[in-house]
């Protein structure tokens, strides 16, 4: 017989009144002190975990914090595990057990893909996982953090992609992102499950809803909301089937901000009722120079020059389409953090190129002729490679731009260095939902390469413009990949691509910390004042002097295995925690399959005296 929530709730309690967690705010023991302020932070690196397995196989994923076991949780999708960390003496991460995630399976009776997100709190854990078939129905595992013993399983949607749990851990929250299969021949609708753990954990006593957005389709009666959301709509997909739910935040107004990223918006769910307020869409960034109406943000847009050219360019916007979401409250206001990575949608298949062909699909492999004379065209002719169903990726020189629009000025950009020209500006990934562009329209490329400030009605209270590209690269590392040591290597994609995000409340300031997928490290930012937030430092525990792999052969790998001494690669979540009565944050790794934990540093701490 599975526990109910109350045993496990017990469990709980009694954890917590020896658990090593603090509170963050608490006052002073001397009366007159009601609390503390600091002036900046800094982060140094307390001790990283290493999974062990071959680079950019997703072995550190997704990380947790429980404060009641002192324990972190981190998806090991390589393994399909989640990895359950201690800290040493020195509050060092080490491996000391594993979720059995089989277990879930057999309970559920499906075969299991990879777990893609994991959330500890209460003395639970919530797995999502995929089912094998990534267009079916994946599954939501609960486990006792204490034990690590199941609980229990319930249903999910297609591909849940990331779980949340509200603080007093009575509700569960998963995005189903709902990705067509490679051929395109299966999309699954994106949805969001809700799962009422308030009556127990059992299924006579759990209430399980799925939340669809079937009310927006194209006739319904919501679909006039969605004026101002991207719905390239691929190969006449409906609403719900475009719609892909990336990530949920929870807020303390009891609303759950899902990121739809693909579609540049957010979705807005009211937990008590399990139902959908509002759909947002989050407009475009500009990349125009003041003179030319924008902010003058700055950035790079081309990996030929190896060099660090920033620049503005006038009608050059981008679309936000924030991955990690975060969320906190200032004066009873909810705020929403984003980071702005932005995503492009390209679904491939192996094929042969006539089945390809015979499909009205783009195939992406080697060449042959039908009843052509090449010696190797029968040898081709059988070959199975890379079938392109569906991409809305292009580069701008792929654009058919008008020639008076600003960027095909050559009096500005030279003959050769115009957006039509590959090698330069044209070098840029734009969004190919519509190919010809007009004098007087934006070219459109994706994500903000930033992280922003929301307020609930879907309003921009900040961004941080070109700051994270601008503090994060140097002159001799810039731009890099997650995967290669190159210098320049994403500037004509998304740059330093702003992936993860967290936020602290440390005594009376609120703290944002940013993960930057390809060049690495971690921003932090002062957003006590949301409309004002203030850039306070970045580390990056990565080392570019290094091969990212143990064996090389020039400047290439020759192996998969990863070289530890080249450090993190990849943050792909960060998690604040509290242990000890000092501060953290755990960063997953999902290229170099490494967990650090971080402690954050207060500078000039002082007490604030009671007026």
């Amino acid at each position: 017989m599975k526990p109910t929530i109350m045993s496990v709730m017990l469990a709980a309690a009694l954890a917590t009144m020896t658990g090593c967690g603090s509170d963050d705010n608490k006052k002073d023991k001397d009366t007159n002190v009601i609390s503390k302020e600091f002036d900046g932070v800094s982060l140094s690196v307390v001790g990283t975990y290493v999974s062990g397995n071959d680079f950019a196989t997703s072995s550190a994923e997704i990380v947790s914090y429980d404060t009641t076991t002192d324990r972190l949780y981190v998806v090991n999708a390589q393994d399909q595990s989640v990895d359950v960390l201690t800290f040493d003496a020195q509050g060092k991460p080490q491996k000391d057990s594993t979720i059995n995630l089989q277990v879930a399976a057999a309970d559920a009776g499906i075969t299991i893909g990879a777990a893609n997100s994991v959330v500890a709190k209460k003395g639970l854990v919530a797995v999502a996982i995929e089912n094998s078939n990534k267009q079916a129905n994946g599954i939501i595992a609960l486990y006792n953090s204490a034990d690590l013993s199941l609980i229990n399983t319930y249903a999910a949607g297609a591909l849940p992609d990331m779980v949340t749990m509200t603080a007093d851990g009575k509700i569960i929250l998963v995005a189903n992102e709902g990705e067509p299969s490679g051929d395109y021949t299966n999309d699954p609708e994106g949805s969001v499950t809700l799962v009422n753990l308030a009556a127990g954990t059992a299924d006579n006593q759990a209430v399980v809803t799925q939340i669809d957005f079937n009310d927006f389709d194209a006739g319904q009666s919501r679909h006039n909301e969605l004026n101002s959301v991207r719905l390239p709509a691929p190969h006449g997909a409906s609403v719900s089937q475009d719609l892909e739910p990336e990530y949920i935040t929870i807020t303390q107004g009891n609303k759950a901000v899902v990121a739809l990223q693909e579609n540049n918006a957010f979705a807005i769910i009211d937990i008590a009722t399990a139902s959908i307020d509002s759909i947002k869409g989050l407009g475009v960034k500009s990349w125009a120079s003041v003179a030319d109406g924008g902010q003058g943000y700055e950035l790079d847009l081309t990996n030929k020059d190896e060099v660090l050219s920033y620049a503005s360019y006038p009608q050059l916007v981008g679309y936000y389409m924030p991955d990690s979401l975060a969320s906190f409250s200032v004066n009873g206001q909810d705020y929403v953090l984003s980071a702005n990575e932005g995503d492009g949608r390209e679904y491939i298949y192996e094929a042969t190129q006539q089945t390809c062909d015979n499909a009205g699909h783009s195939w992406d492999g080697k060449e042959y002729q039908v009843g052509g004379e090449d010696e190797n065209a029968d040898k081709y002719a059988n070959e199975l490679d890379d079938c392109i169903s569906y991409t809305d990726e292009a580069r701008g020189k792929d654009l058919n731009v008008d020639a008076a629009h600003p960027l095909m000025n050559e009096a500005v950009y030279g003959e050769e260095d115009t957006i039509a020209n590959k090698n330069a500006i044209g070098r840029v990934k734009v969004v190919a939902d519509k190919m010809d562009v007009a004098a007087n329209e934006n070219v459109y490329t994706y994500g903000a390469r930033s992280f922003s400030i929301w307020d609930m009605n879907g309003n921009l209270v900040f961004d941080s413009g070109d700051e994270l590209s601008k503090h994060a690269n140097t002159t001799s590392h810039f731009n890099t990949s997650n995967d290669n040591q190159d210098n320049d290597d994403r500037s004509d994609d998304k740059g330093v691509e702003p992936e993860a995000i967290e936020v602290a409340n440390i005594y009376e300031q609120t703290l944002a910390f940013i993960g930057l997928e390809r060049q690495g490290g971690i921003a932090v930012y002062d957003v006590t004042d949301p409309a004002n937030a203030q850039y306070l430092t970045y580390f990056n525990n990565r080392n570019f002097d290094e091969n990212i792999c143990t064996v090389v052969d020039g400047t290439d790998c020759d192996n998969d295995e990863y070289n530890v001494a080249a450090g993190d690669l990849g943050p792909e979540s960060i998690e604040y925690f509290s242990r000890d009565d000092k501060y953290f944050i755990a960063v997953g790794n999902e290229v170099s399959g490494t967990t650090t934990v971080y402690a954050i540093n207060l500078e000039g701490l002082k007490d604030v005296s009671a007026k």
